[in-house]
């Protein structure tokens, strides 16, 4: 059967970018150039990063059939999607823009759960930031009762290990004046060379952040040498997820998709959302799908696997009677595995910004992109030479600083959690196991934060006076729950945003800290004033209320809503990523984090999926299937 037949445009408007990989793709995409079939050894249900990872590495054996079935669409090589400068504004259609119940802690105000809805997800309308966690935000994992997940085991998935033949990323480093100019500083044993994601640093950076991560020193905080190598606590750099060549974005599309586009044995469908999970006996067999057409079902012979993200996910899971029991009977869907976790233990980082001026800025800065014939010259150099402010994404440096870092009242504040009761702060009706989940993630937090092995808050910008304040670990909870059958309704998001008074006390620091941040040595030769909170606005009371008023829900890393956790904690996968009370179904998305790592997900998300397809491999292989991926060396 044939699916609608997919148009690709050539060139867009009077593109900057002369010729991309994303453009004329010739891939085995159903409807254009290839049938669908009525069965795959295994089907993936989401093309983000997660899945096409998975994808790619499952058909290195060309006697394994492979489907991704995608929402969105692929691009079209659009400048929104591949020049750096334009990072975070392609068009709206690659979007989903799910908006929540309204927030209690944030004045009642509706917030939007935005995620990617294009071939390569996230990756394709990102910030482009790259950097990696702490070691300790994976050890929280095994700590959870994950073996086989802790910093240790997932470093080999970040860079290249003797026993693996392939390496996630091939990272570019910083030419040696830039290096210099800048200080920045790598250990390439932490970074890939042959790995299909391209990170690099662009040759444009403002020179406002040298004084920032100066500033960052001069609080008595630090700047490691090399984040990578899991020492990621304090101000660094870190590369963007660019090509070193043409200065575009690398993404999961450009990276795992493209290079294999000629697969036989590799389809996607693009358009096409999937609308439950088959079952025969609790072993998943397969899924229907649709676009605006009657439903089709497609087979899986050997495994499903879910990676639809943190939002779809558990919804695609609750609507095919995984999920809470009780739910399910609401809405009349027979429950196959009762996993109250699903849809649970939802959080992201939520942020606010700040905002002064300077009265001696620095140039370039910031202020220059409203210089018309200053960016007229900048277009054109990047045009000719890839040079220039358009190579710049949305910054190469943050400071990520564990909770002593950001106040002498952390002891105060991780006293006030330690005397909490839990159920204070979820409904009535949720279920025990999921609270037990939430006490032990919780008391993990306690005492990582209080032994600052993880970081508690981030500090974007340094090119002025005005920076992002993000909360990294959050105490708070939500959910992710379906309305209704309908697969095409959005489900109701609850971030819980500073459902716990914990989130606000850090948040409130954070203030404070941004502005001993503007007080420094370093920063005061720029002459700041704080503007936004204004340095009048000092009590308690006044910042928790500025706060409320300004704080957004979600800095697109939503995670942990099909938690990998033992079940009686509220957990949804166990460490071999199946879902608990079925077989051959299996997630691999940012939906099983149980804790987000205090960073920025992207690489966090490439290194799980490859993880992940080890364990697919090594699960089809223990089932008698020897003769597959035979160079393969797990």
């Amino acid at each position: 059967m044939w699916s609608s037949v997919i148009v690709l445009s050539a060139i867009v408007g009077s593109s900057l970018v002369a010729a991309t990989p994303s453009i004329a793709k010739l891939a085995r995409i159903v409807g254009r150039n290839v049938l669908l079939r009525d069965a795959y050894d295994f089907v993936i249900i989401g093309a983000g990063p997660a899945g096409l990872t998975v994808a790619n590495r499952l058909t290195e054996d060309s006697s394994v059939t492979v489907l991704v079935l995608e929402a969105g669409d692929l691009d079209h090589g659009e400048d929104e999607i591949l020049v750096p400068r334009y990072a975070l504004g392609a068009p709206a259609n690659y979007f989903y823009n799910i908006p929540s119940i309204p927030q209690p802690g944030l004045n009642n105000r509706s917030e939007m759960l935005t995620v990617g809805k294009i071939v390569g997800g996230g990756t394709a309308v990102n910030g482009m930031f790259m950097p990696r966690g702490a070691k300790g935000d994976y050890d929280l994992w095994k700590s959870l009762g994950n073996p086989g997940w802790g910093w240790d085991d997932l470093l080999p998935y970040f860079i290249k290990a003797s026993s693996f033949s392939f390496q996630l990323e091939t990272f570019t480093p910083p030419s040696a004046d830039l290096a210099a100019e800048f200080e920045i500083t790598y250990d390439m044993r932490y970074h890939g060379t042959k790995g299909p994601v391209q990170s690099s640093y662009p040759p444009f950076l403002y020179p406002a952040v040298k004084l920032f991560l100066e500033a960052i020193r001069q609080i008595r905080s630090r700047v490691p040498y090399e984040y990578a190598s899991g020492d990621a606590l304090g101000g660094y750099w870190a590369p963007n997820t660019l090509d070193p060549v043409s200065r575009t974005r690398s993404y999961a599309c450009t990276a795992y998709y493209d290079p294999v586009k000629s697969r036989p044995n590799f389809h996607i469908l693009p358009n096409n959302t999937a609308t439950q999970i088959t079952f025969t006996n609790r072993s998943a067999t397969g899924f229907t799908n649709a676009r605006n057409t009657p439903l089709r079902s497609i087979s899986a012979r050997r495994e499903v696997i879910l990676a639809a993200g943190a939002a779809h996910t558990p919804q695609l899971l609750q609507l095919s009677g995984v999920g809470n029991a009780k739910l399910s009977a609401s809405l009349g869907i027979p429950s196959i595995s009762s996993l109250p976790g699903v849809g649970a233990n939802f959080h992201d980082h939520p942020y606010l910004f700040t905002a002064g001026t300077v009265a001696h800025d620095l140039n370039p800065s910031p202020t220059n992109t409203s210089n018309t014939t200053w960016m007229a010259e900048q277009l054109i150099l990047y045009q000719t030479k890839r040079e220039g402010v358009y190579t710049t994404s949305l910054g190469n440096s943050a400071a990520f600083l564990p909770l002593q870092d950001i106040t002498s009242s952390w002891t105060t504040i991780l006293q006030r959690y330690y005397n909490q009761k839990p159920q204070s702060f979820f409904p009535a009706t949720v279920h025990s196991t999921v609270l037990a989940g939430w006490e032990a993630i919780g008391n993990l937090l306690y005492r990582h934060l209080a032994q600052g092995k993880v970081a508690a808050g981030e500090f974007i910008g340094g090119t002025g006076a005005g920076m992002g304040l993000v909360l990294l670990k959050p105490f708070s909870r939500g959910s992710i729950t379906i309305k209704s059958k309908d697969p095409f309704d959005d489900p109701i998001v609850d971030f819980g945003t500073l459902q716990n008074p914990i989130d606000l006390d850090i948040l409130t620091e954070m203030i404070k800290t941004w502005r001993r941040l503007l007080l420094t040595p370093a920063l005061q030769t720029m002459g700041p004033t704080a503007t936004s909170p204004a340095n009048n606005i000092t009590s308690t009371t006044a910042l928790q209320a500025f706060v409320c008023t300004n704080l957004a829900a979600s800095l697109w890393h939503p995670a942990g809503t099909a938690a990998m956790m033992p079940r009686e904690l509220g957990g949804v996968v166990g460490s071999d990523l199946l879902v608990y009370g079925t077989s051959r179904l299996s997630v691999i998305d940012a939906s099983i984090l149980p804790i987000c790592p205090s960073t920025h997900i992207t690489s966090t998300i490439y290194a799980v999926a490859e993880k992940a397809a080890d364990i697919i491999k090594l699960r089809a292989r223990a089932q008698g299937d020897k003769n597959l991926w035979l160079d393969w060396n797990p």
